[in-house]
């Protein structure tokens, strides 16, 4: 037991040195400090407990909200950028290096997906790789629909709440830009409501099997649209109403007595 907690101690300690260089100045260092903490979080999760082995308990460690978000902050920082600003240093722009580049890329976000699959950090994490979805969707696309398949096993409400959370941000995002004033047919309007569109095509034919998960996705679409009051007056529309045009997207999945 005392040897347990010593290496508990340890593998703390460890994971603030990790976590440290996160931040660090040279790329190759914070990478490879991501993928060792990615590495450590999953090998003491608590599926080190499965096949009987209680007595790990003791060494479970579950990373805190702060790790969590400097995880995510990492791959949104070097996961999800554009080609052209990886530039590796100078180096010559040449098609192997973007192959070699892309390639590293995606062994990052497979890294951090397979902490939200296997509940490591928490699941409304993926909100924020969900919604990439489509912009990024010849780089990383079989992973994040991997992802939203696996995550779909585990919880499918969870699930559903994250993908609706996911559309709900890039509204936010859009909103941030434009203001509620913008036109529904721009692109940024339109690519929200295909991801959606995209979204609800994951959850396949059987109704039945997906109605909990619908009837949730819709109810949370439906108290976002109306949260914001008008300034102006009850007598005008609510701020976000704007987003049921969005949410419109799932409405064939949902069983009829559930749209009424």
């Amino acid at each position: 037991k005392e040897d347990l907690v010593r290496l508990k101690k340890q593998m703390r300690v460890f994971c603030q040195i990790c976590q440290h260089y996160l931040t660090n100045v040279n790329t190759a260092v914070k990478e490879q400090a991501f993928t060792i903490l990615c590495d450590v979080l999953m090998i003491f999760s608590h599926q080190i407990m499965t096949g009987g082995r209680d007595m790990l308990e003791p060494l479970v460690y579950t990373p805190d909200s702060s790790l969590q978000s400097e995880l995510l902050s990492f791959i949104l920082d070097h996961v999800f950028i554009d080609q052209d600003d990886d530039n590796n240093n100078g180096q010559q722009d040449d098609e192997a290096s973007k192959i070699e580049a892309l390639h590293k890329r995606r062994n990052l976000l497979a890294a951090f997906c397979k902490l939200i699959v296997y509940t490591v950090v928490e699941m409304n994490t993926a909100a924020d790789i969900f919604k990439q979805y489509m912009k990024y969707y010849n780089d990383y696309g079989d992973i994040i629909k991997e992802t939203m398949s696996k995550t779909r096993q585990i919880d499918k409400i969870q699930c559903a709440k994250t993908l609706i959370l996911s559309l709900q941000q890039l509204f936010n995002e859009m909103i941030q830009e434009n203001g509620y004033n913008f036109d529904r047919s721009s692109p940024t309007f339109s690519g929200i409501k295909e991801l959606a569109r995209r979204f609800a095509l994951t959850f396949g034919l059987d109704q039945l099997k997906t109605r909990e998960a619908i009837a949730m996705l819709h109810k949370d679409g439906i108290e976002f649209a109306f949260k914001e009051p008008n300034p102006q007056g009850e007598s005008h529309p609510p701020l976000n109403l704007a987003f049921l045009d969005i949410l419109s997207e799932f409405s064939s999945k949902l069983l009829r007595q559930d749209k009424r």
